[in-house]
């Protein structure tokens, strides 16, 4: 049977189920650029390539992994009602992160729903379309290629065995939902994870924070160590703490910034036009409420709620800031 050619198509890296969500009362949504151009459409104008996912090799191997996306897309509106569910502490900011916390149940089912959506947006989104792209042409670079550059369909065959890569780790590791009612995340076509663009090396100490919703952002985080329970925690952030992970935002962020209502300050990370990053993915601010997230224990000392002392996040950007002062000295 002869094979039908690949239809041109547009591949949303920001699934309409999901945009949906972040629509503004008069049914629009927001994207800022790099320049402060403010853009106003219907949810799903955005956040699309055309053929990302296509891999045209040249008749009968020309091929697509556009379908694998379909279950996570398919399921995001009952994820949505699904976080909905979640209660958070009332717990004010300056009380004891302790109190703050709050565990939750994570069904299997759940546990399997979370790292499909989550595995689905972090493999697709174009920081690591464009971490491939990098890599691809330095080494195309080094093996002496006149023309060094990575075409989509080299791209996509580097992108398409990420989603299961990811998904299968995201199965262990600790979960958090954030949640604010004072102020309004934003979402980016980037966002601060240290995940390879690559099927190896996936071992611990991996984090990622994404802003799913305006009002909600997924951490998952797998540190070393960590209580095996609770699966899943959450916490309800104040003004200033989504102020910040706003700026962190937009450092990973690129080209596209999304938000519902409260319009952000640019800051001048975003106004580069590139995706960046924070040197070995570690925050001062960050990785400390991380530790907090990861290390916390329903029952803990005295059968009480605990946090360990172990700072896992934090110790290994201090590790990392060592490493780079010893090596200065040797300059």
């Amino acid at each position: 049977m002869k094979q039908k050619p690949l239809k041109t198509e547009l591949h949303h890296w920001w699934p309409r189920t999901l945009a949906d969500h972040w629509a503004a009362a008069d049914a629009m949504v927001s994207v800022i650029r790099p320049n402060g151009t403010l853009h106003r459409a219907r949810p799903g104008a955005f956040g699309a390539i055309t053929n990302a996912h296509h891999m045209k090799m040249g008749g009968p191997w020309d091929s697509t992994f556009e379908p694998i996306f379909n279950e996570p897309d398919n399921e995001m509106a009952a994820f949505v009602r699904w976080l909905g569910t979640l209660e958070a502490s009332l717990a004010l900011p300056d009380q004891p992160m302790v109190e703050r916390i709050l565990p939750q149940p994570l069904p299997d089912e759940r546990a399997a729903q979370i790292a499909r959506v989550t595995a689905s947006l972090l493999a697709r989104s174009p920081s690591i379309r464009a971490s491939i792209k990098r890599t691809t042409e330095y080494y195309r670079r080094s093996f002496g290629l006149a023309d060094p550059t990575a075409d989509k369909t080299l791209i996509a065959a580097n992108q398409r065995g990420l989603y299961d890569a990811y998904r299968k780790r995201m199965m262990h590791g600790r979960w958090a939902i954030l949640f604010s009612d004072e102020r309004e995340f934003i979402a980016g076509d980037g966002f601060l994870h240290n995940f390879p663009a690559s099927q190896d090396a996936l071992n611990s100490g991996l984090k990622l924070v994404l802003p799913i919703l305006p009002t909600a952002t997924i951490v998952y985080m797998s540190p070393m160590q960590y209580p095996s329970e609770p699966r899943l925690v959450t916490l309800r952030l104040g003004a200033e703490e989504v102020e910040r992970l706003t700026a962190i935002t937009q450092v990973y962020a690129s080209d596209f910034l999304f938000y519902r209502d409260d319009k952000p300050d640019l800051s001048e990370a975003f106004k580069h036009g590139e995706h960046r990053q924070f040197q070995y993915h570690g925050h001062h601010w960050l990785d400390p409420l991380l530790d907090d997230l990861s290390q916390y224990n329903r029952w803990g000392k005295d059968g009480a709620a605990g946090i360990s002392r172990r700072r896992p996040y934090s110790e290994s950007l201090e590790g990392n800031r060592w490493l780079d002062r010893f090596v200065a000295q040797g300059d």
